[in-house]
């Protein structure tokens, strides 16, 4: 009992911050969310990758293992999805398998990490992120549209995201020692602590402009292969490889969070399934409260 307790407290916070976020859009309709987003990616998420990565005592060894084992995971899972997606017509096939594999290991996998397995856990999850970030906007367009045009742009373009470039900056600082000017340092913690509570509350204005309480054939597939599946698909990524115990749970919880919410500007823009990709993020969002509740209940923190 004290360890189911002890998850629903790793969880809930999360979910009420996004709770206030839906009220907030209620309350403030014209919130811009899409500033709220540039912000998110061009100052605070940076902010948080080079305040985790330039502390941590993660390994840049450890940091590749895990990586590596994010990539196993991805690809095992999508593969699963696209035997999952049989019988789909092709645009829903690649909508389910998308949605299945690009989970949201920013907004809710960051706090919840945090909650759950405390500041070494999240420099594990912040690891995470950045990979999942990089291929999603790499090569989740290309999945999506079924096609491979415009790939060169948008592998340029990923690449200039400044949480990719915060990423080797706070490797090297870590590596080298280096001591950051008091000033600068109490600076880039206080938009780092802003980080998680603001986009908790832009995921829950996200929620509540994109909420569907209409499934289709393909969110089902996508939901019961994203938190039904993928878990155990980490785990056993996690066993081949031999992570250690805090990145083989912090892999498996990232695996139990919903699918990203950016996939659904994604398949807007490149004139994807967007409908079933929506009604699969609002599906495993309210899922994953089980999901992620029953794998922290498994895997405890210390």
């Amino acid at each position: 009992m004290n360890a189911f307790v002890t998850a629903l407290n790793a969880v809930l916070p999360a979910f009420l911050v996004i709770g206030a976020g839906a009220v907030i859009d209620r309350v403030l309709p014209r919130v811009d969310l899409d500033s709220l987003a540039r912000l998110a990616v061009q100052l605070l998420i940076p902010a948080l990758v080079f305040q985790a990565l330039s502390t941590t005592e993660l390994t840049l060894g450890g940091a590749a293992l895990l990586s590596a084992g994010y990539v196993v995971y991805l690809v095992v899972l999508a593969a699963i999805a696209w035997i999952g997606a049989r019988g789909l017509d092709a645009d829903a096939t690649r909508a389910v398998i998308v949605a299945s594999i690009f989970g949201n290991t920013g907004n809710m996998g960051l706090p919840i990490t945090l909650f759950a397995y405390g500041q070494a856990g999240l420099d594990r999850a912040v690891v995470v992120m950045v990979v999942s970030l990089a291929l999603m906007f790499a090569v989740g367009p290309a999945m999506l549209a079924g096609g491979v045009s415009g790939l060169r742009q948008r592998l340029w373009a990923t690449l200039r995201l400044p949480p990719l470039w915060a990423t080797p900056a706070a490797i090297v600082f870590n590596v080298a020692g280096g001591e950051m000017p008091l000033a600068l340092d109490r600076a880039i913690g206080l938009i780092a602590d802003a980080t998680i509570p603001i986009m908790l509350l832009a995921l829950g204005i996200q929620m509540r402009r994109g909420w569907t309480s209409t499934l289709s054939g393909a969110a089902m597939r996508a939901t019961l292969v994203r938190l039904g599946i993928g878990p155990f698909v980490a785990w056993g990524a996690a066993a081949v490889l031999g992570l250690a115990v805090l990145d083989r749970n912090v892999l498996v919880l990232s695996a139990a969070m919903p699918a990203a919410v950016t996939l659904f500007v994604v398949a807007v823009e490149v004139d994807g399934d967007a409908p079933s990709v929506a009604r699969t993020v609002v599906a495993t969002t309210v899922g994953s409260l089980l999901a992620i509740t029953a794998v922290l209940y498994l895997f405890p923190g210390g």
